[in-house]
């Protein structure tokens, strides 16, 4: 491990100690505290950012390791967002705690700090496309952890707990559509070819039927209480397409064997 590595992984475990103090303030209610907290993290995670762009010269979104750690970054602004725009008041544990899983994650992962973009990924279309994703995942696991801890509540404060999700989920569900089309504009650039049936094209387009499934459910009272089993499946789905599809051997010498 070189000087750039063991900087990059001091400060990855200082944000993810910082995410987690975070986490635990916030469950006694400190908010303000909480919020200071996560700020810190977020700063320090965005430096790992900035590193990792300096060391390979380009947007760090193309392998794993790049990409959790910016996942991790999505999350703050996300409750922010969140905050402004619904007044919930009582998300940040939910944020704070999804910010640690991804970067915990990178411990697991190669971390080629000085990654280069292979010919096919030199396009326009690689910022938009990565990022209109994380965004969309980032998004939807904040809405599952939402949908998970409200059937724990009571039935009072079950449906406040499943609004909450819902919406986070319908910002999701744009970017997600984005990506989705914007992938398909890009493989016909790269290869000819709008669609290929690639397994993670072919995963992303069944996250993107489930989720609509979803949202199905939720609109349509009869159906209702079939919707927190739809965005299970939803987000299981969306794991599959994101992590099994990557890092499973069998799909190694598919045409997204790069991300």
């Amino acid at each position: 491990m070189n000087m750039y590595e063991e900087l990059m992984l001091v400060l990855i475990v200082l944000s993810v100690l910082l995410y987690a103090a975070s986490f635990a303030t916030a469950l006694k209610g400190r908010a303000q505290q909480s919020f200071r907290v996560f700020a810190a993290g977020w700063l320090v995670n965005a430096a790992v950012i900035v590193g990792n762009y300096l060391l390979c010269g380009h947007p760090p979104f193309g392998n794993m390791y790049h990409v959790l750690c910016f996942l991790s970054l999505c999350f703050l602004p996300f409750y922010l967002f969140v905050e402004r725009r619904y007044g919930l008041g009582w998300t940040m544990p939910t944020f704070s705690f999804a910010s640690v899983i991804p970067l915990i994650g990178t411990f697991f992962m190669e971390r080629d700090l000085a990654w280069q973009r292979i010919p096919a990924l030199q396009s326009p279309w690689f910022v938009p496309h990565v990022l209109s994703y994380m965004i969309a995942y980032a998004l939807a696991a904040v809405a599952f952890l939402l949908m998970v801890i409200g059937l724990w509540q009571r039935s009072e404060q079950r449906e406040r707990w499943s609004d909450a999700s819902l919406q986070i989920a319908r910002v999701a569900f744009p970017f997600m559509t984005f990506g989705l089309w914007s992938g398909a504009l890009w493989a016909e650039e790269a290869w000819g070819i709008y669609w290929s049936w690639d397994p993670k094209e072919t995963w992303s387009l069944i996250t993107w039927t489930l989720y609509l499934v979803y949202f199905h459910c939720q609109y349509a009272p009869a159906k209702r209480r079939f919707a927190p089993w739809a965005q299970i499946l939803a987000f299981a789905a969306l794991l599959i397409t994101f992590l099994v599809v990557n890092l499973l051997p069998k799909f190694a010498d598919t045409l997204h064997s790069y991300a």
